[in-house]
């Protein structure tokens, strides 16, 4: 494991992540993922918890895909 992100990485990658968002058009066709254990898990959900999204993107993309895609 390589550690926590660093301030930089994560300005780097909420653009990119913002870039991915608008271009995907609607939350309801992703999911969250991580490249875990290339850092702790901390990191990322801190990531995640930083970036702008409404209430319901965060859970469409934190959970609710996921339970329609695999009937959970």
């Amino acid at each position: 494991m390589l550690g926590d992100f660093t301030h930089y990485y994560e300005e780097f990658m909420v653009d990119k992540v913002a870039e991915f968002l608008n271009y995907a058009g609607e939350p309801r066709y992703l999911l969250y993922g991580s490249d875990w254990p290339i850092s702790n898990m901390e990191s990322y959900l801190n990531f995640f918890a930083k970036l702008e999204l409404t209430s319901h993107s965060r859970e469409q993309l934190m959970y609710r895909n996921a339970k329609a895609l695999f009937k959970i």
